[in-house]
């Protein structure tokens, strides 16, 4: 990515055990991986403009990504800057608890998101 530095990586996980919701999988591997990350001061890098010189890639790995809308992940994302979300397939899907006759999906999904700083402020 030209005139971009990579800043920050992160990676979450998160699963629904019972709702087979892959959506709910995929919005909690995000939260999990953005409730590790702390910024402190992006001003001690040269005068950071949020909206400007701030975005944020998301590529969430989820089963039945079709069913995960990207903008619903986006408003996962703190920071009034840019975003780019992408969902593609990934993640697993396991059996869960016997329940109504039938093993109920497991479906974990896992995310990545690398925070880039604009070279050039």
């Amino acid at each position: 990515m030209g005139g971009w530095v990579r800043y920050l990586v992160e990676w979450g996980c998160g699963a629904t055990l019972s709702h087979e919701d892959p959506a709910l999988a995929a919005r909690r591997a995000v939260m999990d991986a953005t409730s590790r990350v702390c910024h402190l001061n992006f001003e001690a890098l040269g005068g950071v403009d949020m909206e400007r010189d701030l975005l944020i890639e998301v590529v969430v790995g989820v089963p039945y990504p079709e069913r995960v809308r990207a903008e619903d992940i986006e408003d996962l994302i703190p920071y009034n800057c840019g975003k780019r979300v992408r969902v593609v397939k990934g993640g697993l899907v396991g059996k869960g608890v016997y329940s109504g006759g039938r093993f109920v999906e497991v479906v974990i999904a896992v995310s990545f998101i690398t925070i880039y700083v604009r070279a050039k402020r």
